[in-house]
């Protein structure tokens, strides 16, 4: 049989879970069957490498994660880095200074564990949506000073965010990525860091050609990679601006999009 996709990439959040943040077993039985006909599947999320490794052994993955927005790329039976980059620690002590004047719940992922100086209701949210266990600094501020993180998030309002991405990215162009993955969530990654790069890393090491790939995603995060694969595909619950660059709108998360898209691709039945 000839595959018309070798490698799939797929977000979490939004694209492959449901709304409650749940693998559905009709989504699980179908990434395992495209497997078992030699297709890589592999997760591309924003979330912290540790967070994404519930999914990843729930179908069963051999695969290299993309985690961080695509600052990590990791294999999780070696536990060797394809990728992995940092913010220089002067960029995050800048970063960590404008959140403290400005009373901000921030983010701060280090060798894979999450930061935070209390656990505000943005905190509870994040958690509510990931299952990140963070951990508590009293002395959060100084203590993380010189520290180079994989990334960093301002949690926020949306109206304040979209603002606030503007003045970030003036602040920091030439130095950082600058995004937004959620409405209420504000990136920041390492100088060219995105999930388009990292997936055309990731399937250069894997032999397999752009024109062979597959990404599904939902949010501004997810647009580099729907661009940069042969197959761009977009849940319908996706941002507006994710679907207008999305060669394929799929049904929503809540309902198996990305599962009944890969079946309609690969002639699987629909259960």
């Amino acid at each position: 049989m000839t595959l018309p996709y070798l490698l799939c990439a797929i977000d979490l959040d939004d694209t492959l879970l449901t709304g409650d943040h749940i693998l559905s077993s009709f989504s699980r039985d179908t990434i395992r069957a495209i497997q078992n006909l030699g297709v890589k599947v592999v997760i591309a999320s924003g979330r912290m490498y540790a967070t994404t490794l519930p999914t990843v052994v729930e179908l069963g993955l051999n695969t290299p994660v993309i985690c961080y927005n695509g600052a990590m790329i990791r294999l999780p039976h070696t536990d060797e880095y394809w990728l992995n980059k940092r913010i220089s620690a002067e960029h995050a002590s800048e970063i960590l200074n404008y959140a403290k004047r400005n009373c901000l719940q921030l983010n701060f992922y280090h060798d894979d564990h999450i930061y935070t100086a209390a656990i505000t209701d943005w905190a509870k949210l994040y958690q509510k949506r990931t299952g990140a266990p963070y951990e508590i600094l009293t002395d959060y501020y100084s203590r993380l000073q010189g520290e180079s993180p994989t990334k960093l998030i301002i949690l926020d309002y949306p109206d304040v965010q979209q603002s606030r991405l503007l003045e970030m990215k003036q602040r920091f162009d030439g130095k950082l990525n600058v995004m937004r993955s959620n409405a209420e969530y504000l990136e920041f990654l390492p100088l060219g860091v995105d999930k388009g790069v990292a997936l055309a890393i990731t399937a250069e090491k894997l032999g397999i050609s752009r024109s062979q790939t597959i990404a599904f995603g939902d949010s501004w995060n997810d647009i580099s990679m729907l661009e940069w694969a042969g197959l761009g595909a977009a849940v319908d619950n996706a941002k507006p601006e994710v679907k207008s660059i999305a060669d394929v709108i799929s049904p929503s998360n809540d309902e198996d999009g990305v599962a009944h898209t890969l079946r309609d691709i690969f002639s699987l039945p629909h259960l």
